[in-house]
């Protein structure tokens, strides 16, 4: 079976597929620095996470801020385009702890 290029589910999971996307989009439901989403979403290596960051930020998913200082340091936040992904997050929990308690 071919996949379609403008098939929508084919676009969503070019950026919301990658490891670590979903994960990081859920917790970053209020503002936060680097090494707070590093331990948030757990497992994942900062290079890992700064290229998905970056992925995320060219989607226009989350909006990266650079807070001047000493240390410098950089913060995340969703864009309205990644607020609007939280319902549906919600909803895929709920269909997942419906299913993984009928599927035991």
């Amino acid at each position: 079976m071919t996949i379609k290029p403008n098939c929508p589910i084919s676009k969503a999971s070019q950026t919301l597929g990658k490891k670590w996307n979903l994960q990081i989009i859920y917790y970053l439901r209020e503002r936060k620095r680097f090494c707070e989403l590093q331990e948030a979403v757990g497992g994942v290596n900062p290079a890992t996470l700064s290229t998905r960051l970056q992925g995320l930020e060219k989607a226009k998913i989350i909006r990266r801020h650079e807070i001047p200082g000493v240390p410098r340091h950089v913060e995340y936040e969703l864009t309205e385009k990644g607020h609007e992904l939280i319902p549906l997050m919600y909803a895929l929990a709920e269909w997942v702890n419906k299913w993984q308690k009928l599927d035991e």
